[in-house]
């Protein structure tokens, strides 16, 4: 194998072990659609580079005039390849004018197929050969047609496309902006500009060359690589920080909902504390008479320890929500979840007369979901409506919780208050950041809340409630793989 066959096929190898890699990144992220595109044009450059080993090894004319038209293929989706990555990269290219240079470069392929030996040849006089990195390799003496100046136009579109691109990005001013107005010009436009200089020079009989275009698109391809991997690993940066910010956000959440509740969380523990101290002084009472009753000193030690444990209960469902900590799914009974939560807003509940409904369907299957998570979003919506109600007569304070099965494995949650609810128009902007109706409110326990059921796979809206007074949040879960609650 000569040297020849061995660089282009390094050449060729490493194009293709590029387009498995991001073939592999766009796979997981179907949005990051520059990958998709360097993989085409990765696979493309090593169609090329079989084409040129392919002239430079031919035998005959009609060898090499069916290697050259061959490359027209891969060559339309390098260089249309390359252009498209511009306008993905850089955002600001005239669209009237790439579509102009795709249709333009569209005509040249097809025509090339049509016509014999190629497009822009009429035919190919005479083959020699000439000494290139050590071996002999076919260099074609060609007539070339009028219209071969289409293709070469085509080719100045495209130049121009990629130059206007990078020029209109530049005058945005940001550092981050300019530098992709270098890459774009550097990395793409100048190897365009190199390889169509080289080609025409090849062509007109200026360098006793082989006709090539793989070592300046290679020089592409690097450099659009390079880029995507320094994007890729600064979007991941970027992911892991708001995952991070996130996460903070979701604590601080519960911990504004736990502080609203701070009273009534007071007045669940005083209760089973109270009742300890009570039995306490009772047993010591009974242990300080003659004949102590033991049965009655066995009641009064079985009712300390159902209110230490009641009060055990409390503490661990305020630690748990006050922990830092990651989306961890599991299947959970949905009813039990909503009566913790309940239990967790009895109190204050009853301090402001609102009466807590709770109506599940018999049966309901299991969900899949993280608990503490589930129940921040439960206690939001529920201090939320309860909030809503401040102003309605008691007799009107009444919260509705509600799950029922849906199509294709779903369970749907609904809370609806009888608040005065807010105007159609307003209902989206309630999960807009830091818009609330409340003084004193930040806005953010919806967002929150919604973020939350969506990072579960779920949806959450909101609408006005049936009888047109209050409103309905509804969310939406998975069913967890299994039994039945």
């Amino acid at each position: 194998m000569g040297l020849v066959t061995t660089l282009w096929t390094m050449a060729a190898a490493a194009a293709l072990t590029l387009a498995v890699l991001y073939a592999v990144v766009w796979n997981v992220d179907r949005r990051n659609v520059g990958s998709l595109t360097l993989c085409v044009v990765a696979i493309a450059m090593a169609g090329m580079a079989r084409t040129e080993v392919g002239r430079m090894h031919a035998a005959t004319a009609a060898e090499y005039a069916a290697w050259a038209r061959l490359s027209h293929l891969p060559l339309f989706f390098v260089f249309v390849g390359q252009v498209l990555f511009v306008q993905l990269y850089l955002g600001t290219g005239r669209r009237r004018l790439l579509w102009t240079f795709i249709a333009t470069r569209l005509m040249v392929l097809v025509g090339n197929f049509l016509t014999y030996p190629t497009f822009s040849w009429r035919e190919i006089v005479s083959l020699r050969h000439v000494p290139f990195l050590g071996e002999s390799v076919a260099v074609a003496d060609v007539v070339v047609r009028p219209w071969h100046w289409l293709a070469v136009a085509s080719y100045l579109l495209g130049i121009v496309f990629v130059a206007d691109a990078a020029l209109r990005r530049w005058r945005h001013g940001g550092t981050e902006d300019r530098r992709r107005a270098l890459v774009a010009a550097a990395g793409v436009g100048l190897p365009l500009i190199m390889a169509i200089l080289f080609a025409q020079s090849v062509l007109l009989r200026a360098a006793q060359l082989p006709l090539l275009v793989t070592p300046f698109y290679l020089i592409t391809i690097i450099v659009v690589a390079v880029e995507l991997t320094h994007g890729l690993l600064r979007y991941q940066q970027t992911r892991h920080e708001l995952d991070v910010l996130r996460s903070e956000l979701t604590r601080n959440g519960r911990l504004t909902a736990l502080g609203q509740l701070a009273s009534a969380l007071a007045h669940e523990l005083s209760q089973p504390l109270g009742a300890i101290l009570r039995n306490a002084e009772a047993a010591e009472l009974h242990l300080n008479s003659p004949s102590p009753n033991l049965d009655e000193l066995r009641a009064i030690v079985t009712d300390i320890r159902k209110d230490d444990q009641r009060a055990g209960d409390v503490i661990e469902k305020m630690r748990a929500l006050i922990k830092r900590r990651t989306l961890q799914m599991h299947p959970l009974v949905l009813n039990e979840l909503v009566q913790d939560v309940i239990s967790l807003v009895h109190s204050d509940a009853m301090a402001r007369h609102v009466v807590l409904d709770c109506v599940m369907t018999p049966g309901l299957p299991l969900v899949s979901g993280d608990r503490v998570h589930l129940s921040q979003v439960l206690l939001n919506l529920i201090i939320n409506g309860m909030d809503a109600m401040q102003t309605c007569p008691a007799s009107l304070k009444r919260m509705v919780i509600e799950a029922q099965p849906r199509e294709r494995g779903r369970i749907e949650v609904a809370v609806t208050d009888s608040g005065p609810g807010v105007p159609a128009e307003l209902i989206d902007k309630v999960f807009d950041p830091f818009y609330t109706t409340k003084s004193g409110g930040l806005g953010m326990g919806l967002p929150i809340s919604r973020t939350i059921i969506e990072a579960h796979g779920g949806r959450m809206w909101a609408e006005l409630a049936p009888g047109g007074r209050g409103l309905t949040f509804r969310f939406t879960l998975f069913q967890a793989q299994g039994a039945m609650s």
